[in-house]
């Protein structure tokens, strides 16, 4: 039977996509601008795609995701960017990180069968530990790992086998939920785990997912699951 269960992050047990929307909403509040905040909220959004394709292509340092972002924003709309504009964003970044609805009370229920375990893909380590300590989730794993702390990024599978190690726990015992397709599923499948494809808004299946869970529901209906099978098999 399964031993540990290990979780993404950003999509699976927090709203990013929100979180971040928020932080540049405050922002905007907070600087002098006749730019609409649909129209700075869409050029953020088409910078932050611009700006992983630079890292992917190798061309950008990973850890200047949010200086680059923001100053191409600002400059587009001819906006002054100062260090204030870029820790005020990041203040909101970290106290909007707060879990799903019903999420702490799933990891509660999986703790008490597993060993739980968080990897999650970030380039700015402590920045990802800290928006994890602001979750209030922390203290429901017994190992988190950040790929940039390694420098391995999902989906490659070295770095599933590096908190499995950690873990002390072989891939055939291990599950891993996560709401990508290719980084998540497609990571862990490669890894030799089970995999746990997560969405939280629009249902959606992978022929490559051993399981689904659509929405906190789901997962709480997966955690029955994996408990009763954990109790069959102790």
């Amino acid at each position: 039977m399964f031993e540990a269960i290990i979780f993404d992050f950003d999509g699976t047990l927090v709203d990013f996509v929100d979180s971040d929307t928020k932080s540049l909403k405050h922002l905007h509040s907070q600087i002098e601008t006749t730019v609409s905040f649909k129209d700075f909220f869409g050029t953020a959004v088409d910078e932050i795609m611009n700006f992983h394709q630079l890292v992917d292509q190798g061309d950008i340092d990973p850890l200047l995701m949010h200086r680059f972002r923001l100053e191409r924003t600002f400059g587009v709309h001819g906006i002054q960017l100062n260090d204030s504009a870029i820790d005020i964003y990041k203040d909101e970044l970290f106290r909007t990180c707060v879990p799903f609805d019903g999420i702490a009370e799933v990891l509660s229920r999986l703790k008490e069968r597993f060993k739980l375990g968080l990897l999650t893909n970030a380039y700015d380590a402590p920045e990802q530990r800290k928006r994890i300590s602001s979750s209030g989730l922390h203290d429901y794993f017994d190992e988190i790992l950040i790929s940039g702390e390694i420098g391995v990024y999902k989906p490659d599978p070295n770095v599933f086998f590096s908190i499995l190690n950690r873990l002390n726990v072989v891939p055939e015992k291990a599950i891993y939920i996560g709401d990508s397709i290719k980084h998540d599923v497609g990571g862990a499948n490669s890894a030799g785990m089970k995999s746990v494809l997560f969405s939280k808004k629009s249902k959606r299946i992978s022929s490559e997912a051993d399981y689904h869970a659509h929405g906190v529901e789901g997962l709480e209906n997966l955690a029955k699951k994996f408990c009763g099978l954990a109790l069959v098999g102790s």
